[in-house]
């Protein structure tokens, strides 16, 4: 019998630290440019910013973001000044609003909201703080408090620590308030229910990012029972490609593509596909760098068969993107639909918003679709110039190895909650100067550069918290450094490099595992 012995433990960790600081020194030779705070914009992005969004308010615009943010900073003040005891709060009260409360679903509704019942005061405290120009404020501000149901206060500091990573914190709010035609109250609505999503129900950052594609290959490996069989269909939907990002498109936007001649709904549960769609979703929102604010979808329907069409979780789906990715989606490209299916998509698109149903373009050639994706991003299975073809890597055992070190971790989060108070106490100052004046405007700045911080301290971050993709093990995300998606030839020299690296590091690992292959690295038990 062969027991594995301390120092094989610590050998074949030590080659498994070895090439992955290989692999990353590699990876910072290939994407060394000169330091700076923003990321760098593509040539085909430098456009003008539309009007509604960062950069682009109209002063009524800007009213109402700050109203957004002004109502969010008066709950945390009054209801962290009557919670005497917030430090033994519950998870459940910390992070579930009343909303969600086992204790409130279902109960009648009542003629105040359960956040007017607690704190009272809150109305008259809104009032003070809310666009001077709303025909009737004290309906408005009753309304604000009805729509603070769905948040807690620690859900407002979570916002910004947790959700809004790489991106300025009022770019998020801008999209919940375009999507709500600039109604404040549906916007403080739609943002906490959306929040309360990405943290308790999908678990996005706690779960699907840090787990990733690594985490599904372990259950697949090692799991049991249905955490394996939900680890394999996870998997093997990246491995036909049944969706996939690559590209950009005429205004800088990266593309998902996606194949629906390779789905079929037998091959996994509902569960598994939200679960994919929403990791497809996230991959898009990294490669996303401002201004650039949306992507594109490319769906293909070449060789679409009876067996492809789906229509069930195509509904959970559309309402996820509604709900939880709004404003998030430039263009929507439905390419070579065969006869007979516009019919089908008449119907899809009595399903969506206006917004999106906007979004929808039919086209059967490369050279239509040139009319949206130049001819070099264009992947030659759809008769483009772009010689790419989708592959998938697999995960390798040691990628994920800087997320085991926790302390490293910590340090960077400690600065985050440090940046988040200033940015928190800032946007506070913010608000309480005078729009459009010249003290507004220095403060706004001084936000701004606390924002670019806040950006950069999460690409410091990213590794420790998020599992890698095969965006990564490509070369494709840079981190702060951006996306490339045509990497040159040196690069993919480099590349093929890492790879074989990467496979003989995978071999070197199941070696020492044999006890044939290194008999000083085990004890045996004679018996």
């Amino acid at each position: 019998m062969h027991v594995v012995g301390e120092e094989g433990k610590l050998k074949r960790k030590k080659k498994s630290l070895i090439l992955v600081h290989i692999m990353m020194g590699i990876q910072r030779v290939l994407t060394k440019k000169q330091p700076a705070k923003m990321p760098p914009i593509a040539p085909t992005a430098m456009c003008t910013i539309p009007m509604g969004h960062r950069g682009h308010l109209g002063q009524e615009q800007e009213a109402k973001l700050r109203a957004l943010w002004a109502i969010g900073f008066k709950f945390i003040d009054i209801c962290e000044g009557n919670d005497k005891d917030s430090s033994y709060k519950t998870l459940e009260e910390k992070y579930v609003p009343p909303a969600k409360q086992a204790c409130n679903i279902g109960k009648h509704k009542t003629k105040t909201s359960h956040t007017h019942d607690k704190y009272p005061m809150l109305v008259d405290e809104l009032l003070a703080i809310l666009p001077t120009e709303e025909r009737n404020p004290k309906k408005l501000a009753k309304k604000a408090v009805e729509a603070l149901d769905n948040w807690t206060p620690d859900m407002y500091h979570l916002l910004i620590e947790h959700c809004v990573r790489y991106e300025h914190p009022d770019a998020l709010a801008l999209r919940f308030l375009r999507a709500c035609d600039w109604d404040i109250i549906a916007a403080t609505t739609m943002l906490g229910k959306s929040i309360y999503w990405r943290t308790m129900e999908a678990v996005v950052e706690d779960d699907i990012l840090k787990r990733g594609e690594g985490g599904a290959s372990e259950d697949e490996k090692n799991g049991q029972g249905v955490a394996r069989h939900h680890g394999t269909e996870f998997l093997n939907q990246l491995r036909t490609g049944k969706a996939f990002i690559h590209g950009t498109d005429l205004k800088g936007r990266p593309i998902v593509h996606i194949r629906v001649r390779t789905h079929h709904a037998s091959d996994q549960t509902p569960e598994t596909l939200e679960r994919f769609a929403i990791y497809v979703f996230e991959m898009a929102r990294l490669a996303l760098r401002s201004p650039v604010e949306t992507g594109t979808i490319l769906i293909d329907m070449s060789g679409l068969r009876p067996g492809n069409i789906d229509l069930s979780p195509l509904k959970i789906i559309i309402k996820c993107i509604e709900e939880n990715y709004p404003e998030s989606i430039g263009l929507i490209l439905v390419h070579n639909a065969p006869f007979g299916t516009r019919a089908l998509w008449k119907m899809i698109k009595s399903w969506v918003n206006p917004y999106l149903a906007s979004k929808f373009k039919f086209t059967s050639s490369a050279k239509k679709l040139q009319k949206y994706i130049a001819a070099d991003q264009i992947i030659k299975e759809l008769g483009g110039k772009s010689d790419w073809e989708y592959s998938y890597d697999e995960p390798h055992p040691a990628e994920n190895i800087l997320m085991e070190d926790t302390a490293t971790r910590e340090r960077i989060l400690e600065h985050r909650r440090f940046l988040v108070s200033q940015f928190e106490n800032t946007t506070r100052e913010w608000i309480m100067t005078a729009q459009r004046s010249d003290r507004a405007f220095s403060v706004s700045m001084r936000r701004d550069a606390i924002a670019q911080d806040l950006i950069a301290n999460y690409w410091n971050l990213d590794p420790y918290v998020r599992a890698r993709s095969i965006y990564d093990r490509q070369g494709y995300f840079r981190g702060a450094d951006g996306v490339k998606w045509t990497p040159d030839t040196m690069e993919m020299e480099w590349m093929g490099v890492v790879k074989r690296m990467d496979s003989v590091g995978t071999a070197s690992a199941s070696n020492v595992d044999d006890p044939a292959d290194d008999s000083s690295v085990y004890s045996y038990d004679t018996d």
